[in-house]
């Protein structure tokens, strides 16, 4: 806890120093910072003239699929290479220390489009050693007379040292990975990350853990039949072997990427594009030309706005191959949170007419009659299509979505392609 508190501390002193604010002690301006080599954390050297944190750890996986590879000890050591000593709390007020600014952990947009971290990039290097039978006796020797492990310097020899990304080959096969892996910076110092990247053990990430301190540039999932790597036992040395992780900020930044437009509908209302008022032909000319990386949109419409109307710019964003996820928007008064349209495609139809009336099968309800019987009608129903007649208000086909939703049900919603019949 006292370490926790210190880093904390020696935090918010930088961050005072980088926004130009001095001290109550400092009534004039500080001399140069001189190079200083930290070793109060646990397991960690902080050497700012070097530019360096170095972590200590020991292998605690030789063989095996990967989600990290290095974790904190007593947390992910089966499922990663290397455990440090070091929390993810504290790597990260370390790597503070060397001046480092927070990123962006991955994470899913509002329209379900994925973002990949963004931040500072670093290098990572492991230092493999080797402990003589004499050493470890000395050291057993020390530690039943009383000494403390902290006290105790242990005397290593370097076996090698490699790249971190060298400790990996592709699942499932005995392909290394010949490409380096660019290291990205993104733990946060809120206090709730913190918490909870310490309860994972995730220092450095190769699945998408938002509690990571350090990840990987690109999309990686956590689902264990499609982990990207594994252990490469022809590079990683035996279980327990000691390792000294060596990283460095290399000077490169990853930028944040827009996967995502918004664009709102409101009754009697121009319709905004992140933000900005366009009509239907500018919305048109706006995402065709929107780079590769922005593929989703979240269309967020009145629910007293017409069908007809929400459907119009719907299909302008699907012309342009967006994937769209239908948004509605509360009512001012309330301030209920929106509700989300499913995207799913499915084979079970339902109708909505101009009268406000669902049709499925051979009848047709009033709103309230098919919220009544709508655990019948959906039951083992996962998803459905919801066609839709352009006149009718878009209020009614949101609470067709509300019920549906509250079935978990998804819902393809679509255009009438001809008007339904009359009772």
């Amino acid at each position: 806890m006292r370490c926790f508190v210190a880093a904390v501390g020696l935090t918010m002193l930088l961050a005072a120093a980088r926004a130009g604010a001095e001290t109550p002690a400092e009534k004039t301006p500080p001399p140069a910072e001189k190079p200083v080599v930290l070793t109060t954390l646990p397991g960690i050297v902080v050497d700012t003239g070097k530019g360096e944190v170095r972590l200590e750890g020991k292998v605690c996986l030789q063989e095996g699929a990967l989600e990290l590879v290095v974790c904190s000890e007593g947390t992910r050591e089966h499922e990663s290479v290397v455990a440090v000593k070091a929390r993810p709390s504290h790597v990260t007020f370390a790597l503070a220390l060397l001046g480092l600014e927070p990123g962006q952990p991955a994470h899913w947009t509002e329209a379900g489009a994925f973002s990949p971290p963004a931040g500072e990039t670093l290098d990572i290097t492991a230092r493999f050693f080797a402990v003589s039978d004499e050493e470890k006796t000395r050291v057993d020797k020390l530690l039943a007379e009383g000494a403390k492990p902290e006290d105790i310097r242990v005397r290593k020899t370097l076996l090698k040292e490699v790249p971190a990304w060298k400790l990996l080959r592709l699942t499932g096969s005995e392909v290394e990975v010949t490409r380096p892996i660019e290291w990205v910076y993104v733990g946060r110092p809120e206090k709730n990350m913190l918490v909870a990247a310490d309860r994972e053990g995730t220092v450095v990430c190769l699945s998408n853990f938002v509690e990571a301190v350090i990840d990987v540039p690109f999309e990686s999932t956590a689902v264990n039949a499609d982990l990207l790597y594994e252990a490469n036992p022809d590079v990683v040395p035996p279980v327990g072997t000691p390792v000294e992780l060596v990283i460095r900020p290399t000077g490169r930044r990853i930028e944040l990427k827009k996967v995502e437009i918004a664009v709102v509908v409101r009754k009697g209302e121009t319709p905004m594009l992140d933000g900005r008022p366009v009509t239907l032909e500018e919305l048109r000319d706006a995402v065709n030309a929107m780079p590769a990386s922005v593929r989703a949109a979240a269309l967020k419409a009145d629910p007293q706005e017409t069908f007809g109307r929400v459907m119009q710019v719907k299909e302008v964003l699907e012309d342009a191959l967006m994937q769209v996820e239908l948004i509605v928007l509360p009512p001012a008064a309330t301030g209920q949170p929106p509700q989300a349209a499913g995207t799913a495609s499915a084979i079970p139809a339902i109708e909505v007419t101009a009268e406000g009336k669902v049709r499925t099968g051979e009848k047709n309800l009033t709103l309230q009659e098919f919220r009544l019987q709508a655990g019948e009608l959906l039951k083992d129903t996962r998803q459905l299509t919801l066609a839709v007649d352009p006149k009718t208000p878009w209020e009614t086909v949101a609470a067709v979505l509300e019920i549906a939703r509250e079935h978990n049900v998804a819902v393809t919603v679509s255009r009438a392609e001809s008007p339904p019949a009359k009772e």
